[in-house]
């Protein structure tokens, strides 16, 4: 019987590091993490100076309370779910999930760029305009669960919905995206995710 590798993932070990007081591990959460949290966090708000403040007391926060922050299963996920709970306490801010994606989930390569640049341009654009024709809270699973990279019950727990609620959210919104770009629709999503 083959030994299985009991070594948790880097994200994993430099949340733990943090946890025990470790400001190298500290600064590479912030780094690995600010930027999709920021996106994500414009997505909520569409203030990006109010989500980059946001983030920032986030992380103070984190850092402060180091000694009692949990252990957690998604380092990525228990981000993203904390900057929800912290933009929309915040006066004033409500939902108001973007009628658009960002374009791609990572920055991308050059030699990505030379190939097929103007039928990615148009495929981007399709996608695009079929998600924004989405209800705001199958726009914010799309994006969770594809741009983000989560499962669907950290998406749930991020949403503050059920499992079974999430899973129905998911479904409409990829049976609306089949209907809008055809059977396809889910692997385009892919494509340009990868960038």
């Amino acid at each position: 019987m083959p030994l299985q590798d009991k070594t948790p993932p880097a994200a994993d070990l430099a949340w733990e590091a943090f946890r025990q007081g470790d400001r190298d591990a500290f600064a590479q959460l912030y780094d690995e993490h600010a930027p999709p949290l920021i996106v994500y966090g414009i997505r909520v708000s569409r203030d990006e100076g109010l989500v980059r403040d946001v983030i920032q007391d986030l992380f103070i926060e984190l850092w402060r309370s180091r000694g009692r922050v949990p252990a957690v299963s998604s380092v990525r996920g228990y981000l993203l779910k904390a900057l929800r709970y912290k933009l929309m306490r915040k006066a004033g801010v409500r939902m108001l999930y973007a009628d658009t994606l960002p374009e791609q989930a990572d920055p991308v390569h050059p030699e990505a760029i030379l190939l097929e640049q103007e039928n990615e341009s148009l495929r981007r654009q399709l996608i695009r305009q079929a998600i924004g024709r989405l209800p705001q809270r199958q726009q914010e699973m799309i994006n969770l669960r594809f741009y983000q990279g989560l499962t669907t019950e950290e998406a749930a727990g991020i949403m503050a919905i059920n499992y079974q609620s999430a899973t129905n959210l998911l479904h409409r919104a990829v049976t609306h995206l089949r209907q809008l770009l055809g059977p396809q629709a889910i692997a385009l999503i892919f494509i340009l995710r990868e960038g």
